[in-house]
This record gives C-alpha cells, structure tokens and sequence, in this order.
C-alpha cells in the first residue's frame, strides 16, 4: 500500500500528473483506495492509501517453444496464479499446435479458478519473425511455419483475445518486470534455446523490430543453419548445435538422445567432451556478444534462455572471449550476467506483455515503474 504522494516521489512526478493516471486506474478498477495511512509528522490529514484490485481482472501468458509449452494465469501484480507445462506435440502443423495450445490455456484457467469473464487477454511467446500487431508469423524457421496468424487462430478457438510476438522480445519484457534489467535503459538480452534470439531496450523501451543475433556470420564451418544460410552464431552455439555435437562425439552406443541439459550435467561431473562443447559455444557466443556490445554500447548484457542454466559452465567461456574483444572503455561500462527467471522468463514475459498491452497504458508513464510503485 502507498499513497499518492509518495507514488510521486519515486517517479519524481508531479503531484497533479499521478492524481490523474490514480483517478483513471481507480475508474477502470484497477486500482482500490484502502484506508487512510499514519498520520503525518507534521500534522495534517492522514493520506489515502492505494493498492492495485488484484481480483478483478486476469491475464494469461503462453511460452510456445519446440520442446515445452508453458500457460499462466497472472493477477494485475503479475504473479503467477497457475502454470501448467507441457510437451509440445512434434506435430508441427499448424491446425495440432494452435490446438494444443488452446486447449492449455483453457486448462490452465479452469485450474486457477479464475472466472473467464475476468480473463483479459492471451498473450504468447513464439520463436521466429513475428508481426506482433497482426499476431502474424512471418517465418518459424523450426517449427518451419511461413505466413501464420496464430493469434487468430488461438483467438477463434478459445474466445479470447490474443497477441503474439517474438518470445525473445516477451522474454525481454519480463526481465523488465521481474529480473535484471529493472533500472536499466539501454540493454541486450540474448535467449539461447534451441536457436539463438536477440532483442534490444533502448532509452527504456523495447525495440519492436527484429534483431537476428543468431544469424550474424560467426564461422567458416560448413554446417547449414535452419535459416538455409551457412556460419551462423546459430549452427555452433545454440541448444541446438550443443545437442548435435553432444550426440555426435558421445553418442557412442547409446540409443538414448542427449539433450544440452544433460551434456551440462556431465559437463559439471567432469565429463572433458561435454566441457569442451560448452567451451567452444561459449566461446562463439562471447565473440559474438563483443560484437554487440561494440556497436551499441549498452548498459547491461543479460543472457538468458534454457541453455543459460548451464550456469558458469557456459558464463565463464562467454566473458572470457567477451573481455578479449570488446573495446577497455565499453568493457568497463557494460555489465554481463545470466538471467535469474530460468525457464520461466518466457511466460512471465507473456503476463507482463498482456498486461502492458491488455491493462496498462505503458506510453502514460513507464508502466512497470507505476506498477511496481503502488505494489
């Protein structure tokens, strides 16, 4: 709980400009008076308290990738009521996954307990060029979709509206409201899953326009990338390039598939194979990531993704080639580190894009920082 007056104080607004944003949160019942607080030092009337109205409207966030899906239902605070994960089908068409994916979300609500009339709206998460006004998959490169409107299609299954959008550029959102790029106005966060993503925080906002870090040409290695180009960062670095190296040098007589997850594990007892495959993806990612870093200079570098849970075994080898090639003086500026939401980053990013685009006005004031002030 917290008054108006101080709301202004850490906005270092104005008294008469958070008034207004209060009064019109207030109307749309997000936002409840409960009670006045102490009184002042000085005397004076005691200050009415405000608090968001966290049970009367809801959202749901959806992390479509090529192994899991995740839904949640979040509360206007963005926590997460209910999660519900599952494996994606390996039938890629369109007509399965919009399906499973519909039938999640609805699973998901009847779980939380949630009335579908307080539901706002779907955001989800998908990999690949997304037009998020038109919730418009222009190429999925691995789930090899050209030309989807999967917003409409989720949106005509389940009755809901629905936005989707690059789940790098979500993940990014939600590291703006619950992670490390709190208090930050110029970053990159970089999703390694099983491609490679990017997206950019520029003077405080997110850059809605593609950025292709995994495509950048890194290598004169003849592997062809899903991209249907030759020497992307993507072919030697991504989840996807660890799990094919791991497979090919330790496969051996095994019949069992190693994932990324499990070359980290062996990695960490010791294996030397799976050291050295981390190693190397490392090693091309902090390459890679100099060369951001010298040509935007940003704030902060936050790595993220399912393969950043490989921890130091994959940090140490980024900032080592990182600090080898990176300019002194952007070296001492910009800060690199792993992404503390793990494998939810992608539907806490979700939440916290629908209620940005189904709640909040973000262009009234930084959303997360009004948001966050009256929490």
């Amino acid at each position: 709980m917290i008054p108006r007056a101080e709301i202004a104080r850490r906005l270092r607004l104005s008294k008469v400009t958070v008034s207004t944003i209060i009064s019109g949160l207030i109307e749309s019942e997000h936002v409840v008076e409960v009670g006045h607080g102490s009184s002042l030092e000085k005397g004076g009337r005691r200050p009415i308290m405000l608090s968001l109205d966290t049970s009367n409207k809801y959202v749901v966030g959806v992390d479509l990738g090529t192994t899991n899906t995740v839904a949640a239902v979040g509360n206007l605070k963005g926590e997460l009521l209910k999660k519900i994960r599952i494996t994606t089908s390996k039938d890629h068409s369109i007509d399965n996954i919009s399906g499973q994916v519909s039938n999640l979300i609805n699973e998901t609500i009847d779980a939380s307990g949630v009335g579908r009339d307080k539901i706002a709206g779907v955001v989800m998460a998908v990999a690949g060029q997304v037009e998020k006004e038109k919730g418009f998959i222009i190429f999925s490169p691995h789930f090899n979709w050209h030309n989807v409107r999967i917003a409409r299609l989720v949106e005509e299954k389940t009755g809901f509206k629905t936005i989707a959008d690059n789940c790098t550029r979500v993940m990014t959102i939600g590291e703006m409201w619950y992670g490390g790029a709190r208090g930050f106005s110029n970053l990159i966060f970089i999703n390694i899953g099983h491609g490679i993503g990017s997206a950019l925080v520029i003077g405080g906002k997110l850059y809605n326009h593609h950025s292709e870090f995994g495509h950048i040409f890194i290598t004169k290695k003849k592997i062809r990338c899903a991209c249907g180009k030759y020497g992307c960062l993507e072919v030697v670095a991504s989840g996807e390039a660890i799990e094919r190296q791991a497979n090919q040098l330790m496969g051996g007589h095994e019949s069992k598939w190693i994932t990324a997850k499990t070359a980290a594990e062996r990695a960490k007892n010791g294996d030397r194979i799976a050291r050295k495959i981390y190693s190397e993806a490392g090693r091309y990612l902090g390459r890679g990531i100099s060369i951001l870093a010298n040509s935007i200079n940003p704030e902060k570098i936050i790595i993220g993704g399912g393969v950043s849970s490989a921890g130091d075994l994959l940090l140490k080898p980024i900032l080592k080639e990182f600090y080898a090639n990176v300019m002194d003086v952007i070296k001492n500026r910009t800060e690199v580190s792993l992404s503390s939401s793990e494998m939810d980053a992608g539907v806490k990013g979700a939440v916290a894009m629908a209620l940005n685009d189904y709640i909040f006005d973000y262009d009234i004031v930084s959303n997360q920082r009004m948001i966050r002030a009256i929490n």
